[in-house]
């Protein structure tokens, strides 16, 4: 049952002794659990500032209404509240759960300070239907741990004190408090994936077996701690063949399927890359471990990532923004230029080495980029030379050189990015290309 001092306890037994909350942050629907959870942590026996925030989803009719409501009870409690209404897009790929939660957690994040501590109101019951619902979807254990009852955010700590505590916990203790709340009727409606679980699935294997949110709740902890052992384990494994950008091949081939898949998993997940399935993990790290064992440099393109098989390395490549080689670009000096697929920004600046002619560059220079077949004879270079091949012989990455933006002045190549410069268009005291904010091309 939640007590008085419930919370209190929740944050000695789980907070550092070293790390002192400077606020609690309470995110506030006005609903029965983020209600019992702000009136637990007013009556605080150790007091901190306390603000709560309210997010307004804007898709409900009784919308302004619960935030009026959620106003009117912070300031019964004396305490200070900001509003944040966001806009939900319905039709997102992920969800609209999903959608109003990342919403959520993003409004929230405008006011978190380093030292703070968020608290949510997730109880034991919120545990099991997301249990339940990873279940369904075919989760790694990471997802099966659920909830995490303290996790970082963004410099601060997320807490999730009532994680313990089942819906009818709550409900005694608001009731002994003479509390009030909001009930969305929106909760009602079962063909929401969470809300067919929470009014009858739940209730029909609690009445078959009792108390199994516990049961539920134990599994999570048990997947949570399974979870942590394999990233400490991937930690050892990346540690040892190299970093989240990239790893040593034959290193990662030597490895245990399992580990193989554990480490693929762990480096997508630092990146904050969304989980493949099982399947998909499967067939990767086939593809993988076949580009390994035939040294063929090539790539396997996951959503949001393509992984490359290059000098005995894989490499862990987001993917970028599409770049338009048909559209017509032209660049003068002292214009910043910024390029597409988020590969920087491009200005001619005036230099007194290894430069272009000025009298071109006011001109103006066409911004292209690789087709194939082109030259270049660089400064100092005795004869001229196939991008390819000095590609080659810089080590620039495969999947990079096509991104490499090219300057031409009538369809002769005068330079290529800020690597070479052609000795025809060359003067010493001319314009040097600068390339700013350019991701690692070799």
């Amino acid at each position: 049952m939640l007590k008085q001092d419930s919370i209190a306890n929740f944050i000695n037994e789980n907070v550092d002794q070293s790390y002192s909350p400077s606020r609690y942050i309470i995110a506030f629907s006005g609903g029965l659990d983020s209600s019992a959870l702000l009136h637990n942590i007013v009556y605080l026996k150790e007091k901190k500032p306390i603000i709560a925030i309210h997010v307004n989803h804007q898709i409900s009719e009784y919308s302004e209404k619960w935030e009026n409501y959620c106003i009117d009870t912070a300031k019964g409690y004396g305490i200070e509240i900001f509003v944040e209404r966001v806009t939900i897009d319905r039709n997102s790929p992920d969800g609209i759960e999903c959608e109003m939660r990342n919403k959520r957690y993003g409004a929230i994040r405008k006011y978190m300070q380093k030292g703070d501590c968020l608290m949510t109101g997730h109880h034991r019951d919120d545990q099991a239907e997301t249990l339940l619902l990873s279940m369904v979807r075919g989760s790694s254990e990471d997802g099966l741990s659920g909830i995490k009852p303290i996790q970082n955010f963004y410099g601060a700590l997320l807490l999730r004190p009532l994680l313990n505590f089942s819906r009818k916990d709550l409900q005694l203790y608001a009731e002994q408090n003479d509390l009030k709340w909001i009930e969305d009727p929106s909760n009602k409606d079962n063909s929401i994936d969470r809300n067919f679980l929470r009014n009858d699935i739940l209730p029909r294997l609690e009445n078959r077996w009792m108390s199994i949110d516990k049961r539920f709740y134990k599994v999570t902890r048990l997947a949570s701690e399974s979870s942590e052992r394999s990233n400490d384990l991937a930690k050892i494994d990346l540690n040892t063949l190299g970093d989240i950008d990239r790893i040593d091949a034959d290193g990662f081939s030597m490895l245990s399927q399992n580990r193989r898949r554990n480490l693929l998993r762990y480096i997508l997940k630092r990146r904050g890359i969304g989980q493949p399935t099982f399947n998909q993990m499967m067939e990767g790290i086939k593809i993988l471990s076949s580009l390994i064992k035939n040294k063929k440099n090539n790539h396997l393109e996951w959503p949001s990532i393509d992984i490359y098989h290059y000098d005995k390395k894989l490499f862990f490549v987001e993917q970028s923004g599409c770049i338009n080689i048909k559209k017509k670009i032209k660049i003068f000096p002292d214009k910043i230029l910024e390029l597409d697929g988020n590969m920087g920004k491009l200005k001619l600046s005036p230099a007194n080495k290894g430069n272009i002619s000025p009298e071109i560059a006011k001109l103006g220079l066409d911004v292209t980029y690789r087709k194939g077949g082109e030259k270049i004879k660089p400064i100092g270079r005795k004869y001229s030379h196939k991008l390819k091949n000095l590609f080659q012989e810089k080590k620039i990455y495969p999947w990079m050189r096509g991104k490499i933006p090219l300057l031409k002045y009538r369809n002769e190549l005068v330079c290529v990015g800020n690597l070479w410069v052609a000795e025809k268009f060359h003067k010493q005291n001319g314009y040097s290309l600068i390339w700013s904010e350019k991701p690692d091309i070799n």
